[in-house]
């Protein structure tokens, strides 16, 4: 836990400029339109903290209201994980005469238990609301679009949420934020937190209604959200989340070390296969830490009627692969069955852990569509032409779609790579996914004798109109592993690199005794956007090459 609160002790966010004036009386007499907006820029403004579990309350701080239970509790010099519940309160609205109204704000919500999103960082709403006597009120519980992010840049929208009709007409409404903590302390960040007049555009469960029936092709990518699929928690707790842009599930949370059991089903809308004779479901996923093949598996029913223990659910995939790094996706596709053809289905994701131990299961970019099943994309059309013998710092040589040697033993590689016909000589380069943590293209283990080594490669921006960065260094591995951060060695940020041209990139470094390493350059979260690498190059003072 403290490892991963390190990134947060360097976290610092830009001062946001004051808010234009909003013009909330049509008139002195008139409706009101804007019942409050808060930005928590410097302040609470007129919302109120109060806590009734320990004693850490929301505050202003990073312009924006903040809470965590993350601390030193008993002066010791360690921040440990502490209960808390707190909560932030609104001024009271008089929703007299108003017809609709929805509530939003912006949020980062990092180092979450996936099993307690739901129960721990609510958004609540009352009518009965006195000051002085929170827990005597009636709270009700809004759902919003709630998404644990993975970085301190990253704000997400809690989506336009309407206050439901029986607070429509009441004089003394409030709304709150309540955060909780019990094994697991997480930092909740909020800002931009208003209520207006009118009606809000948010669906539980996606942008789009999970009663419309689809029709194919019909395709989630779980970047952002889980669309039109819904989550159903069968037995124990926990739910599929979206993390590292996928639909994720997991029972193991890394704080407290413990495994929550549970059983939830990510159940699709419903499908229609009408006048469809050939069918085919695929999606990309990463699986790690497998506890047996029953504990992930995906399903059909033609019966589904919002109830996963009551539908008839038909298996079509119980066998994934297990992976070995966070960065390499699996493709599966599965034809679907001669009886559900012409049919309404559903298609499930379901998870099972017990509370001993459990897997880790993210999928993205699902697609059901017409069709026999067929092998996975080659992303940028991939061709093999592969020679095991070259160097390939040219990346002229590709072996199932990825390049050869570029590859280490270690955790030293973890950038999703593609195939790239803009290159900067020869017909290849290689294409380094960007993504909201950072990311690294590795080359194998090398064994390299005392001295000193230099390193060249050019780069550039893969799409027009971004601007990258990157991180040229290498890694030291000792028995086969990376330990500890030190192990990375980088030289400074190359930035502002565009796609306009290719740019050069050097790098000198010294070895005092003989070493083995990983060369390698990073892809720094932010800005977090694709780049080419061509043209490696590493060598020492003698011109002897070992990657060329």
């Amino acid at each position: 836990m403290l490892a991963a609160f390190a990134g947060f002790a360097f976290h610092s966010c830009e001062d946001v400029p004051a808010p234009y004036e909003v013009n909330d009386e049509q008139e002195e007499t008139g409706p009101k339109n804007v019942f409050f907006d808060e930005t928590f820029t410097t302040s609470l403004g007129d919302f109120s903290a109060i806590n009734t579990v320990g004693t850490y309350a929301w505050a202003c701080s990073y312009s924006c209201a903040q809470v965590t239970s993350y601390a030193d509790a008993d002066g010791d010099g360690n921040k440990d994980n502490n209960e808390a519940e707190s909560w932030l309160i609104s001024p009271a609205c008089d929703l007299t005469d108003v017809e609709a109204a929805c509530i939003s704000f912006e949020y980062i919500l990092r180092y979450a238990n996936a099993n307690q999103m739901e129960s721990h960082y609510r958004l609540l709403i009352s009518s009965d609301y006195v000051p002085g006597k929170l827990t005597e009120a009636t709270w009700t519980s809004l759902p919003y679009n709630l998404v644990q992010g993975s970085d301190w840049e990253t704000w997400y929208s809690s989506g336009n949420v309407n206050v439901p009709a029986e607070f429509l007409g009441q004089p003394n409404v409030t709304v709150a934020l309540c955060y909780k903590a019990t094994t697991k302390a997480a930092t909740w960040e909020v800002k931009n937190f208003k209520m207006v007049r009118g009606a809000g555009d948010y669906t539980p469960g996606g942008d789009e209604p999970t009663d419309e029936v689809r029709t194919l092709p019909y395709t989630e990518s779980f970047a952002t959200s889980l669309g039109g699929f819904k989550n159903y928690t069968t037995s124990g707790a926990g739910e599929w989340i979206i993390d590292y842009s996928t639909a994720k599930a997991t029972g193991y949370d890394n704080s407290s070390k413990l495994t929550t059991a549970g059983t939830y089903y990510l159940v699709s809308p419903a499908i229609s296969l009408e006048g469809v004779t050939e069918a085919n479901v695929s999606y990309e996923y990463i699986l790690r830490y497998d506890r047996g093949a029953e504990n992930q598996q995906v399903y059909i029913s033609a019966d589904f009627a919002d109830d996963a223990t009551k539908a008839t659910w038909v298996l079509l995939k119980g066998d994934h692969t297990e992976g070995s790094d966070w960065s390499t996706f699996s493709y599966a596709a599965i034809d679907i069955p001669a009886e559900f053809l012409g049919k309404q289905v559903r298609i499930a994701f379901r998870y099972n852990t017990n509370a001993t131990s459990g897997s880790t299961w993210e999928v993205k970019n699902f697609a059901i569509q017409a069709g026999k099943a067929g092998s996975a994309p080659d992303a940028g059309g991939s061709e093999d032409t592969g020679d095991a013998t070259a160097l390939n710092g040219d990346f002229e040589n590709w072996d199932g779609g990825k390049p050869i040697h570029w590859k280490s033993a270690s955790t030293a590689s973890s950038a999703s790579l593609a195939q790239s016909t803009d290159a900067h000589g020869g017909t290849y380069s290689v294409l380094v996914k960007g993504q909201t943590k950072n990311t690294r293209l590795s080359y194998k283990e090398l064994t390299l004798p005392a001295g000193t080594y230099t390193m060249k490669f050019y780069i550039k921006a893969a799409n027009a109109g971004e601007v990258v960065s990157c991180r040229p260094g290498y890694a030291i591995v000792v028995d086969g592993s990376i330990s500890g951060g030190d192990a990375y060695k980088y030289a400074d940020y190359v930035n502002d690199i565009t796609s306009d041209e290719w740019v050069l990139v050097e790098h000198s470094f010294t070895l005092e005794a003989e070493t083995v390493v990983c060369p390698l350059v990073m892809n720094p979260k932010n800005p977090g956007k694709d780049f080419l690498i061509d043209d490696f190059i590493l060598s020492d003072a003698a011109g002897t090459f070992y990657i060329k």
